[in-house]
């Protein structure tokens, strides 16, 4: 039994099995994770009909918001100010810096999941290269026949050609000679 694939789990009488989970299992627990995290931060879903307001609030320089709390804290009496909600402004800031911490996190997570698919693939598949360089040597024996049309059938698959036969080079006219 692969012992990346199992977890120790308590029963109820105290004691710990370990069971096993497929993929997809783990991948199903981890989308229920993040659908409850992202309920907890009150994510937004990016959508076409917002996403002009959105771009063109990243114009908008972080110091101008921040000047703009303290003219309204200063000068509430102005009716230019009082539509603008400078609590709610210093607390979009502060959980921006928190949200921040979280997205690069989070961009690590992604760039490490990314990277463990591509390397888990990349043992696969330099295992299936070598049983297919095995395989390959194997079949030049003419006992091998049906290992011979196997080992064409993934040359095929892979597009390869041959060992042995190289493409001729076209020849280059040389502008001299004429």
């Amino acid at each position: 039994m692969d012992e990346k694939k199992q977890a120790v789990v308590p029963t109820e009488s105290g004691s710990e099995l370990p069971v096993v989970r497929t993929a997809e299992e783990t991948a199903l627990e981890v989308t229920k994770i993040l659908d409850l995290i992202a309920g907890r931060l009150q994510l937004e879903t990016p959508h076409p009909a917002t996403a002009s307001r959105v771009r063109g609030a990243r114009t908008v320089p972080r110091e101008f918001v921040v000047s703009m709390i303290g003219a309204a804290e200063r000068r509430p009496d102005l009716p230019a100010f009082r539509q603008f909600d400078s609590a709610a402004a210093r607390e979009v800031l502060q959980s921006a810096d928190a949200s921040r911490l979280i997205a690069e996190r989070t961009a690590m997570f992604l760039a490490s999941l990314n990277y463990t698919i591509e390397a888990r693939w990349a043992d696969v598949v330099a295992d299936a290269m070598r049983a297919f360089s095995i395989a390959s040597i194997l079949a030049e024996d003419p006992a091998e026949a049906e290992l011979s049309a196997e080992v064409e059938n993934l040359r095929k698959q892979l597009g390869r050609k041959r060992a042995g036969r190289k493409k001729k080079k076209a020849a280059k006219s040389d502008p001299s000679s004429e």
